[in-house]
């Protein structure tokens, strides 16, 4: 008996399973397309909400410091203590240490920065024109230029108390601390940041965290990174119009740098800015003197650079692009090099001519 009832209950499970490893009934393919094609516009509304929410959020807090740290603060809170073991221990230590340095007025300026990026940022990806944003991008870096300039006066005044000597004073550590709190929230990329990873924008910011690592997204992570967001994004611009604001930045970028070095004590960091980085910031700058159109004047310029440094480990390569350029046509009558230093200066060889490409971006410091 006990072996019928077995065998019954093994039938039936069997047939049970039978049915559930087989195929549905058939569907009506037509109803089912036109509810994906909803689901599809129920989905894409959703999201552009959200972005639109999330960015008005981000703006918003972007306007005042006060408003940024405030939401920095939230979002700290949510995602590093709420929930964590000894929370309420760990919120007031945070809040002693970094939370404390948050206060000052350079850490909340680099709050209100990040932020003011991570809203540049959604609005790029959710569409926007590189071109369309460029006014607000220069906007930002003119004030990202301004706060580098007041952390650099106060990593000085750092530095000079500790070469003084002595035990450091409490506004020499609360000054440190600043400082590393200012650069750690302007060195965070934004999909890392507490607010982005707080309000869930990592699909929203999907294109850049998948090509940050190639840095191939053509947009710039690190709201600190003034090199990286002149090269990333402003200097593609003014290449693809011809914009006479390319030799503003070289002059630029070589003033900052020329004055970054003679602040510099040891001999040999002089000569290799004088020898090595200097003259190939030149050169970089003399491609873009040819692409906004002054062919002659950059001919003038690159000769003049290989004339002054003929030792540069880039000077053979140098010499290879400029004869390749001489000779992509005839020499206008214009161009202002004598014909007596040219051939007093010539090199006893040269490399086979090389296209001359069209930028060449040495090594530059981040601001």
């Amino acid at each position: 008996m006990k072996r019928i009832i077995l065998l019954t209950t093994v039938v039936t499970f069997a047939s049970h399973a039978s049915a559930q490893t087989g195929d549905a009934p058939p569907v009506d393919a037509s109803q089912l397309l036109q509810s994906i094609k909803q689901l599809r516009e129920v989905s894409e509304t959703a999201i552009k909400n959200r972005r639109n929410q999330t960015f008005g959020q981000i703006s918003a807090a972007a306007q005042s410091a006060e408003k940024a740290v405030a939401l920095w603060k939230d979002a700290v809170k949510a995602v590093q203590f709420d929930g964590a073991k000894n929370e309420g221990t760990a919120m007031h230590n945070w809040k002693e240490g970094e939370g404390d340095a948050l206060g000052s007025k350079l850490c909340a300026n680099a709050v209100k920065l990040h932020l003011q990026w991570l809203a540049l940022s959604l609005q790029h990806s959710n569409g926007a024109d590189t071109k369309q944003l460029l006014p607000q991008v220069i906007e930002y870096t003119k004030q990202l230029q301004m706060d580098t300039a007041a952390i650099d006066r106060l990593d000085d005044q750092i530095t000079r108390e500790h070469e003084r000597g002595g035990p450091m004073q409490k506004k020499n550590i609360e000054d440190a601390a600043v400082k590393r709190m200012h650069d750690q929230l302007l060195r965070t990329s934004i999909n890392e940041s507490p607010v982005s990873r707080w309000l869930q924008l990592g699909d929203l910011l999907s294109e850049y965290t998948r090509k940050s690592k190639t840095e191939s997204a053509g947009w710039e992570m690190t709201p600190g990174n003034m090199e990286g967001i002149y090269q990333t994004i402003i200097l593609p611009q003014f290449r693809a119009t011809r914009d006479s604001r390319l030799l503003e930045y070289w002059d630029m970028t070589i003033k900052r740098e020329t004055e970054r070095a003679a602040e510099r004590k040891l001999d040999i960091e002089q000569r290799e800015w004088t020898q090595v980085k200097r003259p190939a910031l030149l050169w970089a700058r003399s491609q873009d003197v040819l692409l906004l159109g002054f062919r002659n004047r950059a001919i003038g310029e690159m000769f003049n650079i290989l004339k002054t440094f003929p030792q540069h480990p880039e000077a053979q390569s140098w010499v290879g692009q400029l004869e390749q350029l001489i000779k992509s046509a005839a020499p206008s009558p214009a161009l202002s090099v004598p014909q007596s230093a040219i051939r007093s200066s010539a090199p006893p060889s040269a490399p086979a001519a090389t296209t001359v490409p069209a930028q060449t971006v040495p090594p530059v410091s981040a601001p």
